[in-house]
């Protein structure tokens, strides 16, 4: 299971934190709407700008500067398709 939460860059070099707290060990990716359309295609080579993917942990966080501006998304994975999982986030500008 995944979620995606959609937010906007204002400019070039905008820089962004986020955190992520959940009960399970989850995988998070920061992507472009390409990255996310070839992501929901089960593609495995696309590009994400930061998150943590191997291992997948229960806390994450990041600071990252985004190498461009418009749209992108926080993509949050629980690997577990048989267990649930709670997870709590903020996204910080």
């Amino acid at each position: 299971m995944k979620i995606r939460m959609r937010y906007r860059a204002p400019k070039e070099g905008t820089p962004v934190e986020f955190e992520v707290q959940a009960e399970h060990p989850v995988m998070t990716y920061i992507v472009r709407p390409r990255g996310l359309e070839l992501f929901d295609e089960g593609k495995k080579n696309f590009r994400y700008y930061g998150g943590f993917q191997t291992p997948p942990r229960m806390k994450h966080k990041q600071e990252l500067m985004l190498p461009f501006s418009g749209p992108w998304y926080l993509v949050i994975v629980n690997p577990d398709e048989d267990e649930p999982v709670k997870v709590h986030y903020e996204v910080y500008y």
